[in-house]
């Protein structure tokens, strides 16, 4: 593990040019800058030039209120659920087949490939029904980002491009209803 942190840490280690070289130490949650040498351009982007602990997050709540995915299949417990379910299947499905008469070697075979098919075609359905109906992550995320855009520009609009906006879409509107009534007499 030191190995692996020794490498990114190289510019932040001691000021020997030895060949062992100690990852910077850390603690949770902060960064401790006491003890280690100090790169020359590079000190200036890491810390404002204290010799102190500097307090490192990751990002800050800002206040804004947390929302959770509530469908069924995004918690643990349902996870757990899921899994608790597929074991309690496994066991039926084979204990039901040896009760049939089936060996127990054969009935394990059969279990194992009834759930495993069970779960492949079930999980690659799932995305082919999302890539179908459009309900992939990066669609909606396209799609809040637009909405998004779409209401930053409205509020930054005046009430005089809010009404000729209004105007342009009623006009469309109109313009869209006596083409389709001309296509229904022709």
């Amino acid at each position: 593990m030191a190995s692996l942190l020794a490498r990114p840490c190289s510019l932040l280690c001691s000021t020997s040019t030895s060949t062992t070289r100690t990852p910077a130490p850390f603690s949770a949650g902060t960064l401790n800058v006491r003890g280690v040498r100090r790169v020359p351009g590079l000190a200036s982007r890491l810390s404002s030039g204290s010799r102190g602990a500097t307090t490192v997050r990751a990002s800050g709540n800002d206040g804004e209120k947390v929302v959770y995915n509530k469908e069924f299949g995004y918690s643990r417990k349902d996870v757990l659920i899921i899994t608790f379910g597929l074991i309690a299947l496994g066991y039926a499905l084979y204990y039901g087949l040896q009760a049939t008469g089936m060996e127990a070697g054969l009935a394990g075979n059969w279990v194992q490939l009834i759930i495993f098919m069970g779960i492949c075609v079930g999980w690659v359905s799932t995305y082919i029904y999302r890539v179908a109906t459009k309900q992939m992550t990066y669609v909606k995320q396209l799609e809040q980002y637009e909405e998004a855009v779409m209401q930053k520009r409205v509020e930054e609009m005046t009430e005089a491009e809010i009404s000729e906006l209004a105007g342009e879409v009623e006009a469309d509107k109109q313009r869209r209803m006596a083409a389709r009534q001309a296509a229904k007499r022709e």
